[in-house]
């Protein structure tokens, strides 16, 4: 067993004053009040492997916060930019040439590139995550073959969900139903769609609920995404949720059309989403891009509004969605500054609004997925990230590059940042 990790003078995101943390087992042992008087350690983040039984780290009065959690991406599509630069930067535009692209994938060369990202991840401070994995009579099952071993390969950073996927519609290619359950069989954790590419969207919905009840696993939809006049989908989700007994067991990428609501009718689905239980993610860095393509002029943000949401007792969170390539041609992985963008949009400004905004991304986001031992408390995962900040405006804001991720108790990433002046000589 690696020895017990003691976590000193940390500012907590919650707490006023400096907090002692003692992690054991991979998990938060205890959680105190720094004791001030005692001779401070070494002012450094860095830790002495095997110094002593019980390993200390200083925080320096540093921000620690819970593992950021990236509940929505696509390993399997990202960085393919290089391949395919955008010619329109449409949706349309990027449905057609990723599938085109699928064609080509290969186990290896997914590896490649979802190695890349995951390792980016761990950096960032990403303890957990879950990606969607298509599985169409295109792709295959070669996204899932690639991508079951890495969910074991980078345990000791990352818990990585694998959410089976059915990108290019069910009902109008319906040998896709046969390899969702295959893929299920193998290995998936949850089972999900984008009903709104569908010729028939509820018959979607249903296909995708009747495999969640064989395999008792979760439901992760991307839903009313498209800013069309077609008429929400989300009601229809709801109950099925009910009728299915599914509560607490789904989750709704993008959302985007609840950005057009009136508040009266916004409200009405809060409390239907709040009665079951279901989570919504706002994926920024692609709704921003994406969205109202149409509009000539005051131009739409097209983000779910899910501050209003959380106001509301609705859970949510927010999340990368893609990397580089036809659907979000921007992105490094680091959800911290998809954090600071919505901020950004949403017009999160005050210090409250800022610690709702990370819980976003940590604690919010890590419900969205199924993990509720996920934060700051005696007895959670020991899934945390100290940061070069004072406080969680100041992390929500600047995103600091400077990072300790600790995953299990253990610390697992370390990013420092060094810079150097050279000033001009003056007079000789």
């Amino acid at each position: 067993m690696p020895p017990d990790l003691q976590i000193i003078n940390a500012r907590l995101p919650d707490r006023d004053g400096l907090w002692n943390l003692t992690l054991s087992q991979g998990k938060i042992a205890a959680i105190a009040p720094a004791d001030l008087s005692a001779n401070p350690l070494p002012n450094s983040a860095a830790i002495a492997p095997q110094e002593s039984a019980a390993e200390i780290l200083d925080a320096s009065a540093c921000l620690l916060i819970p593992g950021l959690v990236d509940g929505h991406i696509h390993l399997d599509k990202a960085l393919l930019l290089d391949r395919h630069p955008a010619q329109l930067g449409t949706f349309a535009e990027a449905m057609a040439e990723t599938l085109r692209l699928k064609q080509g994938f290969t186990v290896a060369d997914i590896q490649t590139r979802a190695r890349q990202v995951l390792e980016s991840a761990i950096g960032f401070g990403i303890t957990a995550m879950r990606s969607h994995v298509e599985v169409d009579p295109t792709a295959g099952l070669r996204s899932l073959e690639a991508l079951l071993p890495l969910r074991e390969e980078y345990r000791w950073g990352l818990t990585l969900q694998l959410a089976v996927f059915a990108q290019e519609g069910i009902t109008q290619q319906p040998d896709t139903l046969p390899l969702l359950r295959q893929a299920m069989a193998l290995g998936g954790d949850v089972i999900g769609s984008a009903p709104y590419v569908d010729a028939d969207p509820k018959a979607n919905v249903q296909h995708i609920f009747d495999i969640a009840q064989e395999y008792d696993c979760d439901v992760d939809f991307h839903l009313d995404f498209l800013d069309d006049d077609e008429p929400l989908l989300l009601p229809f989700v709801i109950a099925e949720t009910q009728r299915r007994g599914w509560q607490g067991r789904v989750c709704l990428g993008h959302m985007t059309k609840l950005a057009g609501l009136p508040p009266a009718k916004l409200a009405d689905l809060a409390a239907a989403l709040r009665d079951t239980q279901i989570s919504i993610l706002a994926l920024p860095a692609s709704d921003l891009y994406m969205m109202a393509r149409q509009d000539t002029h005051n131009q739409r943000r097209g983000v779910a509004p899910i501050h209003r949401l959380a106001e509301q007792g609705v859970n949510v969170g927010v999340a990368t969605n893609n990397i580089l390539n036809l659907f979000t041609p921007f992105g490094d992985g680091d959800l911290l500054k998809i954090c600071t963008l919505l901020a950004q949009v949403l017009q999160l400004g005050t210090a409250a609004a800022h610690q709702r905004c990370l819980a976003m991304a940590t604690t919010q986001a890590a419900r969205a997925i199924g993990i509720f031992d996920h934060g700051l408390e005696v007895g959670h995962r020991a899934d945390l990230v100290l940061l070069k900040a004072s406080s969680v405006s100041e992390a929500v804001g600047a995103a600091p590059a400077q990072r300790t991720v600790i995953k299990a108790g253990q610390v697992v990433a370390q990013t420092r940042l060094e810079q150097q002046m050279f000033a001009p000589v003056r007079g000789v």
